[in-house]
């Protein structure tokens, strides 16, 4: 075979794959990545403080509608679970407040928020003390 006609093949073999190449990726979509779902579900409002204190009482509380059934799971660091359950007053304010144990222990606890279906997990330290 002569060497014009290898390149002719060559050059024919080329555009034929480029071609289909090109017939392939148009048909694509032009985006790979799944179509966003919109939310409507805001993060919930919280007033927490970084620290609790043995034998002191910490409050905490959120912001909601009023009415509003809220949840509060507080697992101080002995992991014993303590629930507390709460309405929302008419400004919307759920507001919890307990004593803190010190035969639960010093260390991270976790606040476990139920509000409207939407929950959040925050950590608040208990020291025994500053």
């Amino acid at each position: 075979m002569r060497p014009a006609r290898k390149k002719l093949i060559v050059l024919l073999v080329t555009i034929l794959t480029a071609f289909l190449a090109w017939t392939i990726l148009r048909e694509q979509p032009a985006s790979l990545q799944p179509p966003e779902t919109p939310t409507d579900v805001p993060g919930l409002v919280l007033n927490i403080p970084q620290k609790a204190l043995w034998k002191n009482y910490v409050a905490v509380s959120a912001k909601t509608s009023p009415g509003t059934t809220c949840e509060l799971m507080y697992v101080p660091p002995s992991g014993k679970t303590h629930q507390i359950n709460t309405t929302a007053d008419s400004s919307g304010l759920c507001v919890w407040k307990w004593k803190v144990d010190e035969t639960e222990g010093k260390g991270n606890a976790r606040l476990i928020f139920t509000i409207d279906g939407i929950s959040e997990t925050h950590f608040i330290e208990i020291r025994s003390a500053f």
